[in-house]
């Protein structure tokens, strides 16, 4: 009868054995798969990283460039303005052509003026032909 304990005592520890080996693979195997996952989240947190860095970057530059166009909407409001009064002083196309018609009226090259003499003679004319 002892020899029959020994054999069942013997499978127990082959069982046990083999539990604990099977158990020990499992957790090897689920501490590469943790070692692999952490792996990829340190990875993925780095390129989260540059992309975060990249777009503060890309950020900082269009505030730059917003504030650069700012002041040059300014500068351009106030050109626009000098523009405007000095526009205001300028003669329109309205009073430019009536300048220009009493011109033609008054230059003597282009208008027919006649001298006293003239009109006296033609005077004279008319009246000697009645």
């Amino acid at each position: 009868m002892v020899f029959e304990k020994r054999p069942d005592m013997q499978g127990f520890q082959n069982e046990l054995v083999r539990r604990v080996n099977d158990d020990s693979r499992r957790i090897r195997t689920i501490e590469q798969r943790l070692d692999l996952i952490n792996n990829r989240i340190m990875s993925i947190e780095e390129k989260v990283i540059d992309e975060i860095d990249s777009l503060r970057k890309g950020f900082d530059q269009l505030s730059t460039d917003m504030s650069e166009i700012s002041k040059e909407l300014t500068e351009l409001r106030g050109e626009m303005l000098k523009i405007s009064k000095n526009l205001d002083k300028t003669a329109k196309k309205s009073e430019v052509k009536e300048l220009e018609s009493l011109l033609d009226i008054y230059n003597p090259i282009k208008a027919n003026f006649v001298t006293r003499d003239e009109v006296n003679r033609l005077l004279q004319e008319k009246i000697g032909k009645r």
